[in-house]
Order: structure tokens, then sequence, then C-alpha cells
């Protein structure tokens, strides 16, 4: 089978005045760069802190999957599962969920995570398994503002 980006010879190729002979040569052309996607306003991806929280938690589920190797679990784990169980659910890629349905994505994703092996172990513990969004958007989207203020004030 031959993939649609490759270019494959047979026989001899001449580079530079020499012969190079051999059974088979493929070279393969890869696609450029993605661009980013541009994501609609109204959407979870238009949002910065919505978007990075629920990238945080599809992060942190990951984690917790892996984790849960060590308890036991002996199922293969596909990272890319989460986000074909988004869509089934939300009927909408993830990014691209509408923002007036934040709240029960994050529901979904958290009750994902706490019914991991270890999320479940960490409840018994009183450990969190993740943070809230208002504790992420404190801690990881305002610090940097509230650091180069006071470096600007000195």
């Amino acid at each position: 089978m031959k993939a649609k980006n490759s270019l494959t010879n047979l026989g001899s190729i001449t580079a530079g005045g020499n012969i190079h002979v051999g059974d088979q040569t493929t070279i393969r052309v890869g696609k450029g760069s993605r661009r980013p996607a541009y994501y609609p306003p109204g959407c979870i991806g238009a949002d910065l802190a919505k978007r990075n929280y629920v990238r945080y938690l599809v992060e942190r589920y990951h984690e917790h999957r892996e984790a849960d190797v060590r308890f036991g679990r002996t199922d293969r784990f596909h990272y890319s599962v989460i986000f074909k169980n988004i869509e089934a659910a939300f009927k909408a890629p993830t990014y691209f969920i509408p923002e007036a349905r934040f709240e029960e994505l994050a529901d979904y994703l958290q009750g994902r995570i706490d019914n991991t092996i270890l999320g479940r172990v960490n409840a018994k513990r009183g450990i969190s398994n993740y943070e809230s969004f208002d504790e992420y958007v404190m801690q990881h989207m305002a610090a940097p503002v509230a650091a180069s203020k006071s470096e600007h004030s000195s």
C-alpha cells in the first residue's frame, strides 16, 4: 500500500553524477505545519481561560488514567478517546462546544477524573483531583498579570 504523500522509485537514482542502485527508494513528503484553528465567537475555544481549563482537565484525566496502570488496570489507554467521548456526549468537537455549556463540560471531565481508580483513591484520602475553574484562573491566568504589576511599581 502506497501512502498518499510518498514517491517510490524502483531502480537507480542519479545524484550529482553518481548512480545509486537500490531495490526500492521511498521518499515521504510530510505535510506542512498546521495553523492553529480559528474558533468562532461564543464557543469554548474562543475564550482563552475556558479553553485552557478544559485542556488542563483533559491533561489531568490523562495523568489519572496513566496512574491507573499502577493499580492494576489492564485495558489499553488511548489519549484521543476522551475527545471522541466528549464529541459523542456534546454533539460537537471539544473546543467548538458553546460557552453556555462550559460548566456542563467541566462537570463531565471532572466526573471522568473522579471515576478513575486514582480519582477514587484520592477522594477517600481527601485529596483534590483538580482545581476548580476559579482556582485555575486565579493561579494560572491572573498570576503573570499580578507579577508584572509588582515589577513595574518598584
